[in-house]
């Protein structure tokens, strides 16, 4: 049997200790060395220069290492072979870098909960630190500090734990002695106190039941080394590489025996189809991807995004579904009352999270405060029954509490109604306090007021039901639809009673105060409290709905709670279904892959849970989001597709494993990162489709001539300028394109572009056949009176036909009219600058020497440039036609 299934007097047999004095010395020192140390298991790191040379295992990285090495030895430039090998480093470095993320996951678990605390061995109290427990330790809870090991409670006295971070769940939850027999999840299990989480009030004694890797902190991180998940990007990349790797090489061959079943001179056709094969490899790609990427982290550390891994970005804009918790994302972690029943009216109380701004309204009535209603003295109980501190950082617009939300959220509302504690505790003198225990559901404060004795009773509404005289039946209703609509619910309520019978001994005290408020209760009224949900995450749950993203929360929430809060801000809508964690576990996965498409909240989820959801959305290949703040949503982070934490109120552990990190944890920057990464995608497509069509123009052109018999219409030279000069520098042009309308607009994602598709390749073909087909008619045309000028004029004809090439790549359905023919002013640059290297290419002596390259006419040009400007007319004609038939 598990711990919460056993009595204590099991557990402490079953693990042979003592309640009051603890473990031996000696025993102590015996379980150490048989459990080892309370901390994660350390993995073996590996070294800097190891991550640096992982960076070049991509079959992309060797063809560019295979085209650098046959550039150095075989080339007629080296110069090509340098560029080539520091873009490699380059992107090892940056490389080199993300990886160190690993790392980072690892020493931040280890580092979460490095804490002391108290322990008793040989009935010894002694502050240790948490690494030197073994299961067996008698451990004290205390307020405020965090819970050193998995331990079951043997004593609990008001002791309530924070375990949001682990198990979702936003209330604190009540701990107590009670053996839990069912086979509950983590959230259910009352008796246990878990590693890493926080004791928000009270105080008890526990057993530790695991330490290190066997807690339920050390199981997640143990799941976390399991999970492989690779960026979209990542793997598109890889399968272009593997594209180009079997192109190249059949290309390759292809040529060469058509060159040699052709009679070409053996040496002339090495050169050509090394140079072919250096052209089609796209050297500069990896680093015009690097750009692109770079300038989106740029944009969205701008709107408070901070993007640990670029590749995120991208993923985030390809995304089909964002899987995100309630608490601390779609809310503020911060308890609101939000309803009050009183005087047999229904008010609303306006105002977000412990800020004190706020009205109390009946319908369009603000509430006025007189001291005989019954909801002025609720506001009294609630000020004046606060233990509870309250601390604002103002910098980042956010509160902690120390001590007990409910109590803190009262205490906002007595002072949005406008009462000062300080003046209150003038007026009533506090006789006696008993606070809140699990046993007796309620706080209760006695206090004299003038010459009477009054006491305010907050606690569960049973109970203070129970006690009360007279509950009408438009209370009970009330109740009823706080209750329905997942609020957590108190009751106040008020009792008049004589202080001259009050006894004097302390120990007859307690029987006499509990005695008050057993019976003739005067109920003041029900108080629903939630976790203040902020303000802007409704209309960015229609936004991302418009740009055709499903948003689904995942949650260890109750239902009522969950489908609440789901309702208000738009996730859950009719006709949606809600899963709960029992109902969850009951699913085969062929039963939850059907259930996926129309189920939008799961509650009382665990970690696994949400693990297995992503699983089977990635079945249906889809590309997942995931959002979280706690430890409890590491794996989720790292299993899904990209992970997105919150930055203010997320663990480091959260954040460290996450790819991207909301820096003032709005959801409303995500819908902005969507926009930003279907541009870069859009952007890293323009990029590979101008590199496709030029590569693809200039291979055609060489299969042509070689297939007609013909001289090489461009030397190997010629070719590594092509592709060095204009491919470089219009490539970073294309890139900074200005963003295309309607990025976030639902019909964006159901196209479902990969970045090379079948469209991009029959794109490619198109343009490339007209220019292959017009450079070689320029060289037919010319080359019988002389083979340089008519190879100078194929040159000029292929780097204009690019020229004017790039400026149809900028966007693949709308004309470059529609685009904006000054919108991007680096193109323009970068086209006039490659002009001028065509100019000094043609016109320069020194340059003939190298590219064998002959001064040409105004005449030449003007042929040219009517050749070359025929891919502006097909290209737009085709979009015309595409565009037409896309409106019909």
């Amino acid at each position: 049997m598990e711990p919460h299934q056993l009595t204590v007097a099991q557990l402490i047999r079953k693990l042979n200790t003592d309640a009051h004095n603890g473990l031996s010395y000696q025993e102590f020192y015996k379980r150490l060395a048989q459990y080892g140390p309370n901390k994660l298991l350390e993995t073996p790191v590996k070294s800097w220069p190891a991550v640096f040379l992982s960076q070049f295992y991509n079959p992309l990285i060797y063809i560019l290492l295979a085209a650098a090495t046959i550039i150095f030895f075989a080339g007629p430039d080296k110069l090509d072979a340098f560029i080539i090998s520091g873009v490699l480093l380059f992107n090892a470095i940056i490389g080199t870098i993300q990886e160190g993320r690993t790392r980072s996951i690892l020493e931040s678990l280890k580092q979460f909960i490095v804490s002391q605390c108290v322990v008793i061995r040989d009935g010894q109290k002694m502050l240790v630190n948490d690494e030197d427990l073994v299961v067996g330790d008698l451990i004290l809870l205390q307020e405020g500090n965090r819970v050193p090991a998995d331990a079951r409670i043997i004593e609990s006295n008001n002791l309530n734990i924070d375990e949001a971070i682990l198990t979702g769940e936003s209330m604190p939850v009540r701990k107590n002695i009670d053996i839990v027999e069912d086979e509950a999840i983590l959230a259910e299990r009352t008796n246990i106190a878990y590693k890493g989480t926080y004791i928000l009030a009270g105080s008890g004694r526990a057993i530790v039941i695991a330490t290190g890797a066997q807690t339920a902190i050390g199981k997640i991180h143990a799941s976390t080394e399991e999970i492989q998940t690779d960026m979209p990007l990542k793997q598109e990349l890889d399968r272009v590489s593997y594209v180009i790797l079997i192109g190249i090489f059949l290309l390759c061959i292809g040529l060469f025996a058509i060159g040699f079943a052709t009679g070409k001179p053996l040496k002339e056709l090495l050169v050509m189809v090394t140079a072919l094969f250096i052209c089609v490899v796209p050297e500069g790609l990896p680093v015009v991807f690097t750009l692109v990427l770079v300038g989106g982290v740029y944009r969205m550390a701008k709107q408070n995004v901070l993007v640990k891994n670029m590749q995120a970005v991208e993923a985030l804009g390809r995304a089909d579904v964002i899987i995100t918790d309630k608490t601390g994302t779609l809310t503020r972690n911060e308890m609101v009352v939000t309803d009050v029943f009183a005087d047999q009216t229904s008010w609303k109380i306006s105002g977000s999270g412990y800020h004190t701004q706020g009205s109390v309204m009946q319908g369009s009535k603000k509430m006025l405060l007189e001291e005989q209603s019954e909801l002025t003295k609720l506001a009294i109980a609630a000020s004046l029954l606060n233990s509870a501190e309250i601390n604002y950082d103002a910098a980042r617009d956010l509160f902690t509490i120390k001590g007990d939300p409910t109590e803190a959220a009262l205490y906002v509302f007595s002072q949005k109604i406008g009462l000062v504690r300080d003046d209150l505790e003038t007026s009533y003198k506090k006789i006696y306090e008993i606070p809140f225990d699990p046993l007796t559901p309620y706080h209760v404060g006695f206090y004299q007021k003038d010459s009477e004795g009054v006491a305010f009773i907050i606690g569960s509404p049973e109970l203070v039901m129970q006690r009360s005289t007279i509950i009408t039946p438009i209370m009970q209703k009330n109740l009823a639809e706080f209750l329905d609509s997942g609020l957590r619910v108190v009751a106040v309520a008020i009792k008049s009673f004589s202080i001259d019978n009050m006894p004097d001994q302390a120990d007859k005290q307690l029987i006499f105060f509990k005695d008050q408020v057993k019976t003739d209760l005067t109920i003041l009224g029900v108080v629903g409290i939630q976790d203040a949900i902020r303000p802007e995450v409704a209309g960015v749950i229609t936004q991302a709905r418009m740009a055709g993203l499903r948003i689904i929360m995942a949650t260890g929430d109750h239902q009522k709670t969950a489908l609440r809060v789901a309702k208000e801000v738009g996730i859950f809508t009719e006709g949606d279904r809600a899963i709960d964690g029992s109902e969850f576990n009951c699913l085969s996965d062929e039963e939850l892959v059907r259930a996926l498409d129309h189920t939008t909240v799961y509650s009382r989820v665990s970690p696994e849970n949400k693990l297995r959801i992503i699983t089977m959305f990635h079945r249906l290949g889809k590309i997942v989001a995931m959002t979280g703040d706690g430890i409890n949503d590491v794996p989720s982070l790292i299993a899904a597709d990209l992970g997105i934490a919150m930055g203010q109120i997320g663990t480091e552990v959260a954040k460290q494993s996450s790819d991207i990190v909301l820096l003032d944890d709005s959801f409303v920057n995500i819908v902005k990162a969507i926009e930003q990464g279907r541009h870069i995608f859009g952007a890293l497509r323009r990029v590979i489709l101008y590199f496709f069509t030029t590569n693809l123009g200039e291979v055609l052109i060489v299969l042509f001539a070689l297939s007609l018999g013909l001289p090489l219409p461009i030397t190997a030279a010629q070719i590594l300028w092509l592709n060095l000069v204009t491919d470089g520098f219009l490539n970073i042009a294309l890139s900074v394109e200005p963003e295309e309308p309607g990025l976030l607009h639902k019909s964006w994602l159901t196209r479902k572009l990969r970045l090379v598709d079948r469209n991009m390749i029959l794109k490619s073909l198109f343009m490339a056949l007209p220019m292959g087909i017009g450079s070689l008619l320029v060289f037919y045309a010319n080359y019988k009176v002389d083979l340089a000028y008519a190879r100078t004029m194929t040159l000029l004809t292929m780097a204009m036909f690019q020229w004017f090439n790039v400026w149809n790549c900028r966007s693949e359905k709308l004309s470059i009219v529609q685009s904006g023919l000054f919108s991007n002013r680096w193109l323009l640059l970068s086209t006039s600058f490659v002009l001028c290297l065509q100019f000094l290419l043609i016109y320069a002596p020194f340059m003939h020497a190298i590219f064998k390259t002959v001064p040409l006419s105004l005449d030449d040009w003007r042929i040219v440039i009517m050749v070359s400007s025929s891919i502006v007319v097909l290209e737009e004609v085709r979009k015309f036609v595409a565009r037409f038939f896309a409106r019909a």
